[in-house]
């Protein structure tokens, strides 16, 4: 059966609320598109998690610092629904625009969104927590389900909904990685052969720096990233035991975490 695709956000909210009054669990996986299998993997935790599974697809324009990035954007409408249907969703919400035009109401967050992404993509998360909210209400979700790549953001999304009393349920789902260590990431489609190589180096060096431990994680990524000329380094921080950084290669964005080793 085809995943049924809407784009209204009225007739979203209404086949949320049909559902809720026959008593569905309501099941939602937020993204801005151009799926792959890190988005599957979500969706199939989402079909366990309840009766009715909505996949949003929606390039928000208020998350992106660049014109030029949102316009590179990978936008795989058909592609996208395709592969929502095989992981087991039942819609996938494809709205226009979830702004009016003379919108003037943002839901921001100001303790987790400090630092690392917060601090270099002004306005970033401010974008990411009004469209998860709009999100929330149109859907209306019991269970939201949020892939832990992002990790900045699940900390800001856990934080909105329990400052704000939402009633949704949050569930993350472990980063999935390429074989060389790389995040699985919508941007990965616009890096070239090169580019490509390079950015699994990348995250091979970050992987060793944090086996290094949290006392040498820092001083271990910047000397394996020294010789590596081609790679932009936008930052790097060390955050509760986690290292953080975020990269450009090839004129594309990349960002990871890893989990420092215990220090013995």
């Amino acid at each position: 059966m085809a995943v049924k695709i809407m784009t209204k956000p009225a007739q979203m909210q209404k086949a949320s609320r049909a559902w809720k009054r026959k008593g569905h669990n309501v099941v939602l996986v937020p993204t801005i598109g151009a799926l792959h299998e890190g988005h599957l993997a979500l969706i199939r935790k989402a079909r366990k998690l309840g009766d009715r599974v909505v996949v949003s697809a929606y390039i928000n324009p208020t998350q992106f610092n660049s014109r030029t990035d949102l316009r590179k954007y990978p936008r795989t409408s058909d592609r996208d629904a395709n592969l929502a249907c095989q992981a087991g969703a039942d819609v996938l919400f494809r709205p226009g625009t979830l702004y009016a035009k003379d919108a003037s109401t943002w839901v921001e967050e100001t303790e987790c969104s400090r630092g690392r992404c917060g601090e270099r993509r002004p306005g970033h998360f401010r974008g990411v927590a009004t469209v998860v909210a709009k999100l929330f209400n149109l859907v209306q979700p019991d269970v939201a389900v949020f892939g832990e790549k992002d990790h900045q953001q699940c900390e800001v999304i856990d934080r909105i909904v329990r400052d704000l009393y939402l009633p949704v349920r949050i569930v993350r789902h472990a980063t999935l990685r390429e074989r060389d260590g790389l995040p699985l990431s919508s941007r990965n489609l616009r890096l070239n052969q090169g580019s490509r190589k390079l950015a699994g180096v990348w995250a091979s060096a970050l992987r060793q720096a944090a086996s290094a431990g949290p006392r040498r994680a820092l001083v271990t990524y910047r000397e394996l990233l020294r010789p590596l000329k081609a790679i932009r380094v936008e930052y790097t921080e060390l955050v509760q035991g986690i290292l953080y950084a975020a990269v450009w290669i090839g004129g594309v964005r990349l960002m990871d975490h890893r989990r420092c080793r215990r220090s013995r």
